[in-house]
């Protein structure tokens, strides 16, 4: 396989991470809302939201009304936490993803020049990442990555110019201040300049709280997404969002893969 990825970088990335899913379809959020992309989502979180603390039945009532779309890649207790989960490095991601990639089969296609990596918690396998987004860079293709925000990016995987998705939650999501807010991982995101801020709304609350953060984090280009897995919820909330997303000059996106397909994986 050719490469311009020095041989240490691809030894670093040899270790195998979970992989939940790897797909082709439509960026449905953010900046980049409609283009096409190829999915990495990888197993594994380090938040529980919609629930204080990491579920121990299957029946455990939902304690906030933010509740994570991807359970399937952690909660163990609802789910069979290894059901469709590959262990793949990321020479073995990037193959996969490049079969993905219509314009390999059919050359009159465009390529999809972007890589949108999720979870889960991305950044819990910081090491294949690292070398998927050289990768990619290299390959002249753009890398987003959806974190949480309270891991700390490090120099290496800034370095490789990808830009990050950073959604820190809210109180909302149920879990409490001091698990879900990490202020140096926040302030290494912010000062790397290669972030974006997504929140995810439910309702006003949510709105006074993101203000606050702005505040006190300094945040800028901050990007509001309506919680909802459903069209209509989707809607109502964008409705609800809207003007005060007007007033303190913050954006606000759809999630039209819900739109499209409602709550289908792999969209």
């Amino acid at each position: 396989m050719s490469s311009s990825i020095p041989l240490a970088v691809h030894r670093t990335g040899l270790r195998p991470a979970p992989v939940a899913e790897l797909f082709y379809s439509f960026q449905g959020e953010g900046v980049n809302l409609g283009r096409r992309a190829l999915f990495v989502r990888f197993r594994d979180c380090n938040l529980t939201c919609g629930y204080a603390r990491a579920p121990r039945t299957a029946g455990a009532p939902v304690e906030g009304r933010m509740r994570c779309d991807t359970e399937y890649t952690w909660n163990r207790a609802a789910h069979d936490f290894n059901k469709g989960v590959r262990h793949l490095t990321s020479d073995e991601i990037w193959d996969e993803l490049m079969v993905l990639d219509p314009s390999t089969a059919s050359p009159s296609v465009a390529p999809v020049d972007l890589i949108v990596v999720s979870g889960g918690e991305p950044l819990l396998h910081k090491d294949t990442l690292v070398t998927l987004a050289q990768r990619a860079t290299s390959h002249g293709r753009r890398v987003e990555i959806e974190t949480n925000a309270t891991i700390r990016p490090g120099p290496e995987l800034v370095a490789t110019g990808a830009q990050f998705n950073a959604a820190p939650k809210l109180a909302s999501s149920a879990m409490p201040r001091k698990k879900r807010i990490k202020p140096d991982a926040i302030s290494e995101l912010r000062d790397s300049g290669q972030a974006r801020w997504k929140f995810v709304v439910c309702g006003p609350d949510d709105l006074a709280e993101i203000a606050e953060l702005q505040q006190e984090f300094g945040l800028t280009e901050i990007w509001l997404s309506p919680e909802g897995t459903t069209p209509a919820a989707v809607i109502e909330r964008m409705r609800m969002a809207a003007d005060a997303a007007l007033t303190h000059g913050w954006n606000l996106t759809t999630r039209e893969h819900v739109l499209i397909w409602g709550d289908e994986r792999g969209r």
